[in-house]
């Protein structure tokens, strides 16, 4: 089986799994939940959606501004227009078929920009790198911002505090066995692991990611950088508070629930294309543990996920208007 066919299947059974949760998700909603869904849209907020589109502009524009950051130690200085049509353009080929937009990126940056296609991979996952990294942040600062309700949260769980923490202590010493042996094994068949095929790929991608990271040290501008990280991250988190302000019955949401939001639902849209299905249904039960009722938390789960979809949709179908155009050569635009 080649690898063309691997990636249709992987797209396949993605984009399947993303119907599937859809389905799952509205099949537990009675005629009153759809009521209650119908009604807390009819009286939404629908004015918060113009600052909500313009925070989504921005945090891609600061993305577009990110990366060419990242192509300055290979020489690289794209124009600033181009390269945000060309984030536009990949986020919505990703939401087509996943890692699409990677390519279509670089292609596009290239062609336009006349450099090599290839210098432009190592800064794609470069940005990839710092993305996680940040992810893993928000999430650690999701919990320490909200240790009591984490606390709460795993005792309604378990039912019984005091069973949880016997039952932690008691696998505890399992778990280090198990890691232990691991790594004992690791080291003892070491030589053989080494040389297969797979470990081979691990190593070449472990180096490139090295290397990505690497470009940060040769950045000249790396306080541009970390500043316009922060404000894609605060754009999002900025986007999902409004989100909750749109609709009446979660408008007592704080940033808090944001944050939670945030690290969960950026995990959905991984898992499937555009985080269809995936997205909504990470929202629902995160919102739920709120004490929001199932119904609004369907609701809202979608108002989230709606609209920064939107935006990648319209600004991505603008970008392939606009890109050919605003690259016009002199002969073209007199005739």
């Amino acid at each position: 089986m080649n690898k063309k066919t691997i990636s249709i299947l992987t797209y396949l059974l993605t984009l399947g799994l993303g119907v599937f949760l859809i389905a799952w998700s509205l099949n537990g909603l009675n005629s009153a939940d759809i009521t209650k869904i119908k009604y807390a849209v009819s009286k939404a907020r629908f004015e918060l959606l113009i600052p909500i589109l313009i925070m989504g502009f921005i945090s891609h524009w600061s993305r577009a501004v990110r990366w060419r950051y990242l192509m300055e130690p290979l020489g690289i200085k794209p124009k600033l227009s181009n390269t945000f049509f060309a984030v536009m353009i990949g986020y919505l080929a990703n939401m087509a078929f996943p890692r699409l937009g990677e390519v279509m990126k670089c292609t596009l940056l290239a062609r336009y920009e006349k450099v090599p296609a290839d210098k432009l991979i190592g800064t794609i996952i470069a940005e990839r790198i710092f993305d996680v990294i940040c992810l893993l942040l928000i999430f650690l600062i999701t919990f320490l911002v909200q240790i009591d309700f984490a606390n709460e949260l795993f005792g309604k769980l378990q039912n019984n505090p005091q069973q949880a923490n016997n039952s932690s202590n008691s696998t505890l010493p399992w778990v280090l066995g198990t890691i232990l042996l691991l790594i004992t094994l690791l080291f003892i068949f070491r030589h053989r692991i080494a040389a297969l095929p797979m470990w081979l790929k691990i190593r070449q991608t472990l180096k490139n990611m090295l290397s990505g990271l690497m470009s940060f040290r040769t950045m000249q501008n790396k306080g541009g950088f970390i500043l316009h990280t922060a404000i894609i991250w605060a754009m999002y988190l900025s986007m999902i508070v409004l989100g909750f302000q749109s609709i009446r019955e979660t408008a007592g949401l704080a940033w808090e629930a944001g944050l939670s939001v945030l690290s969960f639902g950026s995990v959905g849209m991984i898992v499937t294309p555009g985080g269809l299905g995936a997205y909504t249904g990470l929202v629902e039960k995160i919102i739920s543990l709120y004490g929001i009722e199932k119904a609004i938390c369907v609701a809202i789960s979608w108002v989230i996920w709606l609209v920064p979809t939107g935006i990648i949709v319209l600004g991505g179908a603008a970008s392939f208007l606009l890109l050919p155009f605003f690259n016009r050569k002199p002969n073209d635009q007199t005739r």
